[in-house]
């Protein structure tokens, strides 16, 4: 064998190791590739189980919370029932807060809160409702002034009473339905001129309602005139 032939020999040798490298890399190649697809879905496959697990676990908690703060107390409102401020009068003047009535003092229109119960100087004045007193004070215009609070906002107001009140009767004091808060008088300059009576209000969380929706007033029976027969 010659020398070409020699070199021929091996120049085929080296062709065919270089190609079994090539073959050999390509391969690596491609199972890396293959083996990191393989490898991602079963990554995604753990998050979703373990998304799915975290998920479920937030569930069985939400039943325990709801259960915490679906319970209520519930709210008891307390009724107030009214009895009529004097034993017996007569309504001179009703309520009329919306339209104005004439006032024969101030010889004008204007409305009138309250009712205003005649009845004789010294009448014992009684509490409508339980409640607490709120203020006993001489209102310049109203003459002698008692403020009760009661139960569910309710509020009553006497006035144009006696300066002298029963002992106890002051600020802060609790009272029952029908004790003696006062006494009727003539106190109210600017109800002067009408017959002696108590003033009366009543107030419903602020707003000033119709004392007559709540109670009744027993009218003063008319005396028979004898010598008129």
């Amino acid at each position: 064998m010659n020398q070409n032939q020699k070199k021929l020999q091996m120049n085929r040798a080296l062709s065919i190791a270089l190609s079994l490298l090539v073959v050999v890399a390509i391969s690596v190649t491609v199972i890396a590739v293959v083996s990191a697809r393989r490898a991602k879905p079963n990554d995604k496959t753990n998050e979703s189980s373990a998304s799915s697990s975290s998920q479920s676990t937030q569930k069985t908690q939400k039943p325990e919370q709801t259960d915490s703060t679906s319970q209520t107390t519930p709210v008891v409102i307390e009724k107030v029932s009214f009895i009529s401020p004097v034993t017996v009068g007569n309504v001179i003047k009703e309520w009329s807060a919306d339209i104005p009535v004439f006032s024969n003092t101030m010889e004008d229109y204007r409305v009138h809160m309250g009712i205003d119960v005649e009845a004789e100087i010294g009448s014992s004045v009684y509490a409508v409702a339980d409640g607490t007193v709120e203020s006993v004070e001489f209102h310049p215009m109203m003459g002698q002034t008692v403020v009760i609070s009661h139960a569910d906002g309710y509020k009553t107001v006497y006035q144009n009473m006696q300066t002298a009140v029963p002992a106890g009767i002051e600020a802060g004091a609790t009272v029952k339905a029908g004790d003696e808060i006062g006494y009727v008088g003539d106190t109210a300059l600017i109800e002067i001129s009408e017959e002696p009576h108590l003033h009366f209000e009543m107030y419903k969380d602020d707003i000033c309602e119709n004392p007559l929706a709540h109670f009744t007033v027993i009218p003063i029976e008319p005396t028979t005139n004898y010598e008129d027969q």
